[in-house]
This record gives structure tokens, sequence and C-alpha cells, in this order.
């Protein structure tokens, strides 16, 4: 089996150099990489030109396309997936550095398990919560980490395997690096083009509708090891990630999680409780981006509120339109 790489980026070019530099040192050499440029200046476009020639030498086809729809991640993960040939799409952000070994380890698992449809590696710098927040989280069942464990919540959080320490069954898996066969990529549609810009909630999105179609085909691995630097560049302003996490949430809560009362009453407690601990930092340590952050994500639940309607049918643009 073959893989193909699709990186999105939004004006990450030194980002994405460092990523470029751990994929051409890999013990299993990728067959194409596909560069989508969601950004608004000619960085990237140079920076595979000036690239192209070293990754050919090693039969690696580096490839350039600029988003020319919506700024949108889900969306140049897309176009980027329509572009390669491969039997496995290997999803990767520009901010990742992989081991040597993170390809080979990624196919071993497929070779090992022949029903699996999707498999992601372990990002190495992603820690365990502390104690009292982990806990707290777990009361409000909001993202937390537990040994070994991955999980999606009622609530759309998520369970992170930390430390992840042997192959775990998935169910859901990270837009930083995961890997679906093209052919349950295909017939799921890929990712929801609903979600724009940073398109908070789209590996959830797609990974937990394949998790829920086809239960224990998707797996994740301690052995494919990265790095997630987290890059700063390209990143929206506060207050609109707190009115995309809360819009997009509610969205996908409507999306793909049963809408039973008593997954209504675990969403409820979970908008309580990040409130609450917003609030008390806020009370503890008074400040005026402590209050903004408090102001921005009041504001975001008040959206849902008044949008319940249009967000429970899909219709986003009310939101979408402000981000043009």
């Amino acid at each position: 089996m073959q893989v193909s790489i699709v990186i999105p980026t939004y004006n990450r070019a030194e980002d994405l150099d460092k990523c470029l530099n751990s994929l051409i040192t890999q013990t299993i050499l990728p067959k194409e990489i596909m560069i989508v440029d969601d950004g608004d200046n000619d960085e990237i476009e140079n920076l595979i030109k000036q690239r192209k020639k070293e990754f050919k030498k090693e039969n690696i086809f580096l490839r350039y396309i600029r988003n020319e729809k919506e700024r949108s991640a889900a969306i140049a993960r897309n176009i980027g997936a329509e572009n390669t040939t491969e039997d496995i799409i290997l999803f990767l952000d520009s901010d990742v550095i992989l081991d040597e070994d993170y390809i080979k380890e990624i196919l071993k698992v497929y070779e090992e398990k022949p029903n699996a449809l999707g498999i992601q590696g372990y990002i190495t710098n992603k820690p365990a919560l502390s104690f009292p927040s982990n806990l707290i989280n777990k009361i409000f069942f909001n993202t937390n980490t537990e040994k070994n464990v991955n999980r999606m919540l009622p609530s759309f959080k998520s369970v992170y395997a930390v430390p992840l320490t042997k192959k775990i069954n998935c169910e859901w898996m990270i837009g930083a690096n995961s890997s679906y066969l093209r052919e349950v990529f295909e017939e799921m549609g890929g990712f929801d083009e609903r979600l724009l810009r940073r398109s908070t909630g789209e590996d959830g999105d797609l990974s937990y509708r394949v998790f829920k179609k086809y239960p224990g085909r998707l797996f994740q691995t301690p052995n494919a090891r990265l790095i997630h630097n987290l890059s700063i560049s390209g990143r929206l302003p506060n207050e609109t990630v707190s009115l995309m996490e809360e819009i997009y949430h509610k969205y996908l809560f409507y999306k793909d999680i049963d809408q039973t009362p008593i997954n209504k009453f675990i969403w409820l407690c979970n908008k309580i409780g990040r409130l609450l601990r917003m609030a008390k930092g806020f009370f503890l340590n008074p400040s005026r981006g402590s209050f903004l952050m408090l102001k921005y994500r009041v504001k975001g639940y008040l959206e849902c509120i008044y949008h319940s309607k249009k967000i429970k049918i899909g219709d986003l643009d009310f939101f979408n339109n402000m981000l043009e």
C-alpha cells in the first residue's frame, strides 16, 4: 500500500519547511505530498518551488494547489484528497514534525489490521492533564486524558489517550495526523465543508462518523510518533475562536450525537462546567484578558441559543458570513 500526504496550510512557510524536512527523511517515503495553500501570500508557493527538485530526486511528487474556494481547513483537506492517487491518504498539519519511522509504523498497522479503515499516530508532546483539572473535566464531560483510552463523549468533547503504551481502537482521530483508506474517506464524503477557516471539529466529525458506521476499525499506534508544535502563525482572534468553538460544536452535537434526554443533559453539564471554570479563573485572577475570554464565551452561548434552529439544520451562514 502506498501513501499520499495532504497538508493544508495558512501562512506557515517556516513550519511547513520543518515538516517537509521530516517527510523527506522517512524510512519509508510517501509517493506524493499535496500542499494546499489557504493563505494570502506567495510564501508557500515559493517554498514548494524551491524544494520540488529535492523531493523529485527521492521519487516523491511534491505538489502545490492554492485553495480558490472559501478559506477552510476542511475544504483544503478535501481538495488535497481529490488530487491525490494512492490507497492511503495521510492528513497532517503543517506544524508537525514526524519521527523518521512514522509512515513505516502507520503502514505496519494497516498490514497487521487488515480490517483497518483509519490509523493515527501519537503526539508525544501532548501532556496528560493534571489530576484536579482532569477530574473536573471528566465530571463536566469536557476534553480529558486517560491512559490508552480514545473516546468521543456525548458532549462532542473527547478522551485523548495520554499516555499511549499500546495499539488501541479509536472512536475519533485528530486532524494533525490521521490516515484513511481512500475508499472510506470518499464513502463518508470527506470533511464537512460547512466548517470554515480553522474548521473546529472537522476531524472529530469525520472520524466519529466512520466509527459509528464501522465500529472497531479505527486504530492508534504509539509507535508512529510525532511532535505537534501548535504554531501561532495564522491563528484567528480570540473572539472568533470562541464563537467558532461554540457554534460549530453545537452543530456537530446535533449532527453526530444521538439526541436523547441524557445526551442533552450531558451537553448542558459541559457548558455549565466550562462557564464556571472561566468565571472562577476571572474572579481568582481578574484581568482584562480573563474578562474578555469570559465575555466571548458567554457571547458564544447566547449566539447558540438565539440561532439554535438554524444550527440544528446546519445553516451556519449567520456565522460564516462574518468570517469572509
